[in-house]
């Protein structure tokens, strides 16, 4: 792992999931919502490498959101974000207007937020596949502000904007709130894309975006059925795959507030995050699922029927392993889970490295978790639970209803030993009636 100090900032398309769901309603297709974020995803990616090669970094696309961080000092580091979020602001606007095969899509309607401070990088190691993710008070922040910013807007951290410049800081509105209580906060600080300053010339950036959007027809994007389980690595905009399956989201609870907003447990911090990542990770992996990505302490699966195999009883045991698995490390973790259709496909620019898994199914499982889940809890949807009920009563019965979804507050091995004990009685009271029948 490597130690830097900078801005981690995020760039997220907030109503992407309307775009998706929109589209895929009235074509049952989702092709000019790949290729519409992965022009804009790609785009302010060359932004940034083309005039910061030196500080700017992807580290990587979650869904609909763009994670970057700037290693330079805080000064220095805030001329480059508010350069790159002004581009995505202009960015987000000229795909609609300017370019053709993307006018039948919703308009994108972004929101942004930063946060300075030190990090680990963590590069994960696996076959063909090495995967980057940071850890740190500023990535987790960050993600927090650009959650709570308002469309078309900017929210910063109290330390971040304490290193402004009185005019600048003139730009800016501070917001209290109560929902960055658990970081250490209670307020941030917030203002317009619109009003960031810039000393770029950006047309002819958007022009490029336009050429890039060019070069791959919607009719070349394919998807296809999957009859195996799906590759991620041999997938792109133009080899996609539909899929009937899980989608799997396990977040650890109250985690980054056991980060020290000075920085000053984060060697302690990172260890424990790589090993609670690597134990999530390998319970996917045992029960036949495929790892699609970290989103900070947040993993993210995928479990699909293909002919000859249904996906169902490994996702749910799965998600039931995963509470059991991260206890030891004196932390709870939320699960969600639903059935569907989804699309799987990789964007971005570096060799399209970006994994991405959408549509209806995805948008209700990571619901399920991060909204229905409380700590140590598994979220399925209706369609899980009945297909349960239907083929292994005994595993539906550790569920509970409640409104139009499913949880349970026990993990596997609780499962497990019930069900032994439900057999164990099953078996004596059979035993009894038979020895009582025969004599």
């Amino acid at each position: 792992m490597e130690k830097s100090e900078g801005i981690h900032f995020y760039v997220n398309v907030e109503n992407f999931n309307d775009v998706v769901l929109n589209e895929e309603q009235h074509t049952g297709k989702v092709n000019h919502s790949i290729h519409a974020l992965d022009t804009f995803f790609t785009s302010i990616e060359y932004y940034g490498k083309t005039n910061f090669p030196k500080s700017f970094v992807v580290e990587k696309i979650t869904g609909s959101r763009l994670h970057m961080y700037v290693v330079e000092d805080i000064a220095k580091a805030y001329s480059i974000v508010q350069e790159v979020v002004k581009y995505a602001g202009q960015l987000a606007r000229y795909l609609n207007v300017e370019i053709s095969k993307y006018k039948t899509l919703m308009n994108f309607r972004i929101q942004t937020g930063a946060c300075f401070g030190q990090f680990y990088n963590f590069v994960f190691k696996r076959e063909n596949a090495d995967e980057e993710t940071t850890i740190g008070y500023a990535a987790n922040y960050a993600a927090k502000l650009q959650g709570l910013s308002k469309k078309g807007s900017l929210a910063i951290s109290s330390k971040l904007y304490d290193a402004l410049d009185k005019e600048t800081k003139k730009l800016y509105t501070k917001i209290v709130s109560s929902k960055i209580k658990k970081y250490g906060e209670d307020c941030y600080y917030e203002t317009r894309i619109g009003k960031l300053q810039s000393n770029l010339d950006n047309e002819n950036y958007l022009k490029a975006s336009q050429d890039y959007a060019n070069k791959v027809n919607l009719t070349n994007m394919e998807f296809r059925q999957a009859t195996k389980p799906v590759s991620f690595d041999k997938l792109s905009k133009t080899e996609c795959k539909e899929l009937q399956g899980i989608p799997l989201f396990a977040d650890v609870r109250g985690f980054t507030s056991k980060f020290d907003s000075d920085d000053a447990n984060l060697d302690e911090m990172a260890i424990a995050t790589q090993n609670i990542l690597t134990t999530m990770y390998n319970k996917v992996e045992q029960n036949h699922g495929i790892h699609v990505q970290f989103q900070g302490d947040r993993e993210v699966a995928l479990f699909h029927n293909y002919p000859g195999h249904e996906c169902y009883f490994d996702a749910v045991k799965a998600g039931l392993q995963l509470i059991d698995a991260v206890k030891p490390y004196g932390v709870s973790i939320g699960v969600g889970q639903s059935f569907g259709k989804m699309f799987a496909t990789r964007i971005g620019a570096r060799n399209e490295k970006d994994y991405l898994l959408i549509g209806t199914v995805v948008v209700e499982a990571d619901r399920n978790e991060d909204e229905n889940a409380k700590p140590n809890q598994l979220v399925i949807s209706r369609e899980i639970y009945e297909y349960l009920k239907n083929h292994e009563a005994s595993w539906a019965e550790i569920f509970k209803k409640q409104d139009d979804y499913y949880y349970t507050t026990v993990g596997y091995n609780f499962m497990k030993n019930k069900i032994t004990q439900k057999d164990l009685e099953t078996s004596t009271k059979r035993q009894n009636y038979n020895g009582a029948w025969m004599k």
